[in-house]
């Protein structure tokens, strides 16, 4: 005796699975190819204004120097972190006595 049971949204690799390419998908898909192309074609424009804000702008007069627009803290961590990679982080967990990670 043959029975084929079908299992409505069982999931799995298989035709017609996954994410639809509807119109939506398909045209932001669109605008990130232009948006890398753009950047691709600005890139050296963009960092320069990256480093320019990470530094500020100054003048020097007398030994001293005198901002007139302070520098962009994000625009520098971003810029290191690009280069030379982000530094790892801490994470503090309370309360939690025994971990086991099984691969």
């Amino acid at each position: 005796m043959n029975t084929t049971i079908k299992l409505k949204g069982s999931g799995g690799p298989g035709r017609g699975q996954g994410r639809k390419k509807g119109f939506k998908a398909i045209q932001a898909e669109k605008m990130r190819e232009e948006l890398i192309d753009r950047v691709g074609k600005e890139f050296v424009p963009i960092v320069s204004a990256q480093i320019e804000a990470a530094k500020g702008m100054y003048i020097e007069k007398e030994d001293k120097i005198i901002y007139k627009k302070e520098p962009d803290l994000k625009a520098g961590e971003y810029l290191l972190n690009q280069s030379v990679g982000k530094p790892k982080e801490t994470v503090e967990m309370k309360g939690v006595k025994k971990l086991l990670i099984d691969f």
